[in-house]
């Protein structure tokens, strides 16, 4: 089976290719610097350098595959990242429809069924859904909750302070899920050739928490105070900008936060839905199994 996979050398592609028998399939790692996969490629691995926005680069990558696994990249500089995710969807789109690959993995986010500006950054998943459905006979939608990694932003304050500061109430819940959980159900998805048709699944990690939880939970795992605290919006932007976001991308960040705040920004999927995955680390295996060893 010749499996390509975008997002190579981000947090969930560096927990995937851990999980890679490179004896067993063939596998074309999608990545923007070559020399970054450079071991894999010794260990038979194909490494395609290119652009997702470059059709012709994708149209060649994926021809003669088996399945796709499209991750839209971050792109914490650009000027509307909302634009980009219809862009780096319509090229996929045009890819696989030409190349015609049988199925297409595409790692989206609680809340992209959602027709609403609103969302935020989440708007822009809720196009490339749209977009990227019907790309293939077999498509599905992997939507994930929130990413605890999101955390490690807040590693300085969380030293300093013993604060994370989010533009969000501590009360507000949300769904939180690690990277290291997805790219599990990547894994099962990319090899998994009994799925049909257009499909999504929601990956909501083991429970619900409230942003104060988390806080508590870290707090916990870390033997050190941890609380949220609550910021204004343009407070936030304001910080996120001088992380080196550009304006749009950080209020767009900000926008989705406050929408999860304001209870817009839901999962589609109740819990025990057989669409629904329900596993994965809490918020305090995850600060003593990463977290922490950020702060130290």
């Amino acid at each position: 089976m010749k499996i390509i996979i975008s997002g190579a050398t981000g947090q969930i592609g560096k927990h995937l290719l851990k999980r890679l028998d490179l004896s067993a399939n063939e596998y074309v790692l999608i990545t923007r610097r070559a020399e970054s996969l450079a071991e894999l490629a010794t260990q038979g691995a194909t490494i395609a350098e290119g652009d997702l926005e470059d059709k012709q680069f994708l149209e060649k990558t994926l021809a003669g595959g088996d399945v796709y696994f499209f991750l839209p990249p971050p792109d914490f500089s650009s000027p509307d990242r909302v634009a980009a995710y219809e862009r780096l969807a319509q090229a996929s789109r045009e890819a696989a429809l030409a190349s015609g690959i049988k199925r297409v993995v595409h790692l989206s986010t609680l809340g992209a069924h959602i027709d609403n500006r609103e969302t935020g950054l989440i708007y822009g998943q809720h196009l490339a859904e749209k977009i990227i459905a019907g790309s293939a006979p077999n498509v599905l939608h992997l939507r994930n909750g929130f990413f605890l990694e999101n955390y490690f932003a807040s590693a300085q304050t969380i030293k300093q302070d013993g604060a994370i500061y989010l533009p969000v109430s501590g009360e507000a819940r949300y769904r939180f899920v690690s990277t290291e959980a997805i790219a599990a159900l990547v894994d099962e998805y990319l090899h998994d050739t009994g799925w049909q048709g257009q499909q999504v699944i929601e990956f909501q990690g083991p429970d619900e928490y409230s942003f104060a939880d988390v806080a508590q939970q870290f707090a916990t795992a870390l033997n050190r105070e941890v609380s949220h605290v609550a910021v204004p919006p343009e407070a936030a932007i304001e910080a996120l900008q001088g992380m080196g976001m550009s304006a749009a991308y950080a209020s767009g960040l900000t926008t989705l936060l406050q929408a999860i705040g304001s209870g817009l920004l839901v999962a589609e999927l109740t819990r025990g839905d057989d669409r629904v995955r329900e596993h994965g680390l809490t918020p305090q295996a995850f600060a003593g199994r990463y977290l922490s060893a950020v702060l130290n």
